[in-house]
């Protein structure tokens, strides 16, 4: 798997040839950053795709449902094997989140990320 790298920001980076792509295990831990962070309604040629996380953040009593929204996205994300932690960190009053999660991937390596939503 290769993916172009993201900075910072999360914005694509550019510039520097081959050293702009993350590949195997780094590829498919900013895969998952990403799809955490991607919401439905957002991309015109797939509306279902991501997480409706206006919709779950602005109710009460979601915490099952985010999780399982969840789950599901990460499990469907290209090299992810498995899921081995998963927790919500918090959710604030402005309706920010700070997810958890480890994953296995398909070359046996764990991955750590912290990922913060933001509608």
């Amino acid at each position: 798997m290769i993916v172009s790298r993201l900075d910072i920001g999360g914005d694509w980076t550019f510039g520097k040839g081959r050293a702009n792509y993350a590949t195997k295990s780094e590829a498919i831990g900013q895969s998952v950053v990403t799809r955490l962070r991607s919401f439905t309604d957002d991309w015109f040629a797939d509306i279902d795709h991501g997480i409706p996380w206006i919709e779950l953040l602005g109710a009460k009593n979601t915490r099952d449902r985010i999780l399982a929204e969840i789950e599901q996205s990460v499990l469907n994300t290209d090299g992810v094997r498995s899921i081995e932690l998963l927790r919500i960190n918090s959710v604030d009053i402005h309706r920010r989140a700070s997810i958890s999660i480890r994953v296995i991937d398909i070359y046996d390596q764990r991955i750590d990320k912290t990922v913060s939503v933001t509608p």
